[in-house]
Order: structure tokens, then sequence, then C-alpha cells
């Protein structure tokens, strides 16, 4: 199969990692594989073996048998490229991304609308599917690659005092990173972070910072802590408690959607309210000094991500795509790519970049049809005599309203 997955950038990011790890083993396997940026190209490095083609938009092959959007902001474009099948690997409610009720918000919702062929990561999402927009999408969930995240030397000997790693995009608000330095303020220990956009507050208690990591990097960093303290209020199958765990860290998370795909309260991690600072900083202190659970929670978690492999859920991936060429009606029909140009429309009409071609000049001796008072305004307005009049009955409204004030 020849199969292209739109991506929104090249910078490091979560999604993206999962994508390359789609398009990497699918390639492994012998499809031809590309990821195509809907934006500026940039180096994709960070993401270990990468090896795919990376194309621009202007560059895109011929003759693709499935095109994938990869989030809201790809969802538009998808629909207008050429492709015997338009899929949309969903991987979170991004409506959350923005503020509510503003025409992002909507306009996201309105991706979820479009009729494709859907792939999701994480069972909550293929629920939240089928209630809300009566689609059932194929499950492909997230795996751990083992050749990328275990234990090894750490960056920094470890010192009297334990070390707490904070991890997550620090300027998105809903991934709680100001909640998380709120939590570790006041306990004695050793604060790294991680933010892949945004740098700590100057307030903030940070004793070491790394930012936009490279991905076969960062298992030096988990290697170097005791404890992952996560609070994100929005995800979707979220991958650093698990490569934590495999990692042999402890890990205590925010009671988030897609937290209990893998993450069992008590048993491989603590989980608590996002929300809720002081019961962070409790099971962050309670997990720093009840040595058996910590020792407990560590083994159940490297048990945990020992069981969730890459190449079962390709094998799933690779079935469903099978699948959505086998059925015509999984093929866009004239109706629902009308709805899908609408959705481009107006997407490209909030973000000032209209997505679909220009519409041809109407021919000067066409005349579309229209309101008889428009269009004795618009001849009028061609007339010397009647703008002049115009003016004067301007002035003498404004000359008017001056002696009524006045009076």
């Amino acid at each position: 199969m020849r199969i292209c997955y739109l991506i929104p950038g090249c910078g490091v990011s979560g999604g993206i990692a999962v994508i390359c790890q789609h398009t990497e083993r699918l390639q492994a396997r012998g499809h031809e594989v590309y990821l195509i940026v809907d934006g500026r190209l940039g180096d994709m490095s960070w993401f270990p073996g990468q090896s795919v083609p990376v194309l621009p938009l202007a560059d895109y092959p011929e003759a693709v048998d499935i095109l994938i959007a990869s989030s809201w902001s790809t969802a538009a474009r998808v629909p207008l490229l050429p492709a015997k099948r338009h899929g949309y690997f969903v991987q979170s409610d991004e409506t959350r991304f923005h503020p509510p009720g503003s025409g992002w918000e909507h306009i996201t919702r309105l991706s979820y609308v479009i009729p494709f062929n859907y792939l999701t990561e994480a069972r909550w999402i293929r629920t939240w599917l089928q209630t809300n927009f009566g689609h059932k999408a194929a499950l492909v969930p997230n795996g751990l690659d083992a050749s990328i995240f275990y234990p090894c030397e750490p960056l920094a000997p470890r010192g009297r005092r334990p070390r707490i790693l904070l991890e997550g995009a620090i300027g998105l608000p809903y991934k709680g990173m100001y909640e998380a330095f709120a939590a570790v303020k006041e306990i004695d220990a050793e604060i790294w972070c991680v933010s892949s956009f945004g740098k700590p507050d100057p307030a903030w208690r940070c004793d070491r910072f790394f930012s936009s990591v490279p991905m076969d990097q960062m298992r030096a960093i988990y290697s170097s802590c005791d404890l992952l303290l996560k609070l994100s209020r929005v995800e979707g199958f979220f991958g650093p408690p698990m490569e934590m765990m495999a990692c042999g860290g402890a890990v205590v998370v925010g009671r988030v959607t897609g937290y209990d795909e893998y993450i069992v309260d008590g048993e491989n991690a603590l989980v608590v309210d996002p929300l809720d600072i002081p019961a962070a900083r409790a099971a962050v202190q309670r997990l720093l000094e009840d040595t058996a659970l910590r020792e407990r929670l560590i083994a159940n978690g490297r048990a945990t991500a020992a069981r969730w492999t890459w190449e079962a859920s390709i094998d799933r991936l690779e079935q469903a795509l099978q699948g959505f060429l086998a059925e015509p009606s999984r093929a866009l029909s004239a109706q629902q790519r009308a709805v899908a140009e609408s959705v481009a429309y107006f997407y490209g009409e909030l973000r000032g970049e209209p997505m679909l071609p220009k519409p041809r000049a109407i021919p000067s001796n066409i005349h579309l049809a229209a309101d008889p008072t428009e269009l004795l305004v618009g001849r009028l307005r061609k007339q010397a005599w009647f703008r002049v009049l115009a003016r004067w009955l301007v002035r003498g409204y404004q000359q008017w309203r001056s002696l009524v004030k006045a009076g």
C-alpha cells in the first residue's frame, strides 16, 4: 500500500512520535510510506532512526492508497487531496486544546463530523467517537519501544536528596506544569524538568531544565530520576508515564482521560486529581517515604511496560488499513466531500489562509440575481451627481446633529 500521514509540523511532539512509530514500522513491512508536512519542513532527527521520506505538501505523491489526518489542524486538508481512502487518526478530543466557545473549538469539533475512516489509540476515544459522532473507529493502541526506553546510566550521580522529574509543555496550560511545580515546591528533593514548549517561570524551583529533548536521550533523564509527576488535564494515551516505568522509575499522575488505558491506582502508579495540588504533594511524599510501596509500583510498572508492544499494535493498524481499501463504502461520496470542503473553507477563514482554490471570476456579461435595491444603489454610486448629493446630505445631517446637541 502507498500510505501518507499528513502532519502539522516536524517539531518534537508525543503525537508525532506515535505517528513515526506507525510509519517506520509500516515501511519495514514493505509498504510505501510518506510523511507529508502541512507547514514548514524541519529536522526530524529527534525521532531515533527516522527514515520515512518527509515531503512538503507541494510534493504530494500520486496514486496514494490511504491518506491519514493526524490532528484537527490537518483534518480539513485531507479530503481535498486525492487518495483512494481518507483516514483520521484521532489521538484525543482536541476541542479541549482551545478556549471554550471559541471559533477554534467549533472548527475542531466539525473535523469529527467528516466521515473519514477512523483510527484511534485509546478505548475512551473510540467510545467518544461512537457516542458523539456515530463513527466506528479501529483501535490501534500505542506501544512502548523497548529499544528506546530502558534503564541506563544516569546523567548525574544521585545524591542524598531524591530527584523528581516534571514533564510537559509549559506553554500549554492544560499540561498542568504550574500545578506540578506548585506540588513539589516544599518537598526536599532535586527538581528536573523537561518541556518541548516553554520554560519554567523564574519563581519556580527547578534544578535542571531540558528543552525539546530527542527521544533517544530521554531514557538517561528518566533513569536519573526517582519519580515522575505528571498532572496533565488533557491527554489521549499519554506515553511519558509508561516510558518512566520502562526506565525503572515510580509514577504519580493526574486522573486524566486515557490514564486508565494502562495505569491502575496503587498497583503501578498513584493517581490524584490533576488540580488537587495538596493531594499531588502528599502522593509524591508518600512514595519518597514508603520504600516498599515505591519498589512494588516500580516492579509492576516494568511489567506493564513490557506488555505494551508496538508489533501487536502495527498488526492491528495494517489490518485496519487493508479493511478500509477492501470495502467500497469506505470511499468519500460526493456529498461527504462537499461537507469536508465546507469545513475546510471555514478553517481557512479562521486562520486567514484559504485552503480551497479561489473561485473563478464572474464574466462581466453575467449578472447574478440580487436585491433590486442593491442593484439600484450600485448603479447610482457610479454617477457623479449622486456622489455630490450624498456628500451634501451627510454634511447637512452633521450640522443638524451639532445644533441639536448645542440646544
